[in-house]
């Protein structure tokens, strides 16, 4: 019986002259840990991936308008109802669309979305793939790319109705995930998790020993160990007390041991430098003070996110706008996460309108608030030196006037 024909799938013939591309890039070939769930077992690896992904979903997506260098938010455009909380044809949410998206680009090099349309061209859904289920087919020669998903389409998918999303390749086709690149730290990662795993499990972790000054047997060393297990094993008390022909030592651990915990930190800072992302985002040790706090969010904005954001912006405004649309453009609202930081978010929007790039409304419209009476106009702010120096001084131009009549 032919399988194919029996689930309604046509047999594809490649064209000549077109490479398979696998899109389902694992490749976590480090040791033992061979797949992405294993990855996603060590506690740094998991903590960025969420960061990133969490944040970058968290982010709205809206649609503005340049009409005479002027910007405006197209509330009532189809997508966005796509892209809105609404959106029931849908089975994932927005959120967790762009989570899938997100953790997809890290952990398999490449995410996909098929987009559908109706017969004039217009979007009405985006449907997210896993990367198992598509196959890239492409043309050096020819300068041809088409993908392959049976999961929705029986025929060869053009470029335009599949949104690929990319940020680590070696040819801008193929994605290559990150965790590939930090193949080695993650077994190393790995290897010291099992140490101390060992460590806890075999009775490494002994802190002390008592010695007992005058021999006894096999039994009654078990009823010792028990009995101060007992009492003290489980936060028992502070206070220890023993008989006068027992001696009780405490174990410091030895530098190999001690290399062991400190080894695990360094892992924690390494997988962070993969994420390009501050340690002690991650759970990584240091104190961190108020201001120190401020850059590290700045820098994982400017640094780690607006990579992962630039690339879904360019893939959205690509193939979902039509072309009459071009005075469109598909953003995501960075302004969200100075929401967290009602101080940041004061100071930033101050800046913008005492600079005169942002009008009072403008702000207002960015918060969720009405307009107000005269908030459309733009000010800028001058200090009194700066309206010296633009103005002139009038004291210094009195007396030189005086000067001269004398």
């Amino acid at each position: 019986m032919n399988w194919n024909n029996f689930f309604g799938l046509e047999k594809r013939n490649v064209d000549k002259g077109l490479d398979y591309v696998s899109a389902y890039s694992d490749g976590l070939l480090f040791g033992k840990l061979s797949t992405r769930s294993n990855a996603m077992g060590i506690s740094a690896v998991f903590a960025a991936v969420n960061l990133i992904a969490n944040t970058i979903a968290m982010l709205p997506v809206i649609i503005t308008s340049k009409v005479d260098n002027k910007k405006n938010r197209m509330d009532n455009h189809n997508l966005n109802y796509i892209f809105g909380d609404r959106n029931t044809a849908n089975y994932l949410s927005k959120f967790n669309l762009f989570k899938q998206i997100i953790q997809s680009v890290i952990l398999r090099g490449n995410a996909f979305c098929y987009i559908e349309r109706s017969n004039n061209g217009k979007v009405m859904n985006v449907r997210f793939l896993e990367a198992s289920d598509v196959i890239i087919y492409y043309s050096k020669e020819r300068n041809l790319l088409y993908y392959d998903c049976p999961i929705v389409s029986k025929k060869h998918i053009e470029p335009c109705n599949m949104l690929h999303f990319v940020l680590h390749s070696y040819d801008g086709i193929q994605g290559v995930s990150l965790l590939n690149y930090a193949a080695r730290t993650l077994g190393i990662t790995n290897a010291s998790e099992n140490s101390a795993k060992n460590f806890f499990e075999n009775g490494m972790n002994v802190n002390g020993i008592i010695k007992v000054n005058t021999p006894i047997s096999a039994k009654q060393k078990e009823e010792i160990r028990q009995s101060w297990a007992n009492t003290y094993g489980n936060g028992g008390g502070g206070l220890a007390v023993i008989n006068a022909n027992m001696d009780y030592q405490q174990l410091q651990l030895s530098p190999e041991d001690s290399q062991l915990l400190s080894s695990r930190q360094f892992n924690v800072s390494d997988i962070a430098r993969f994420f390009n992302i501050d340690p002690s985002l991650i759970g990584g040790d240091g104190k961190v003070s108020y201001s120190s706090l401020e850059q590290i969010q700045q820098a994982f904005l400017c640094h780690t996110l607006q990579p992962y954001i630039s690339m879904i912006e360019n893939e959205l405004n690509r193939k979902l706008l039509l072309p009459s649309e071009e005075f469109l453009k598909i953003e995501l609202e960075t302004n969200e996460l100075l929401r967290v930081n009602k101080q940041a978010q004061a100071d930033y929007y101050t800046k913008m309108v005492s600079s005169g790039i942002m009008s009072i409304n403008e702000v207002r419209n960015e918060l969720g608030y009405n307009n107000i009476e005269d908030g459309d106009k733009h000010f800028i702010a001058y200090s009194s030196t700066e309206k010296n120096e633009i103005g002139g001084n009038s004291d210094n131009s009195e007396n030189n006037d005086n000067n001269n009549k004398e």
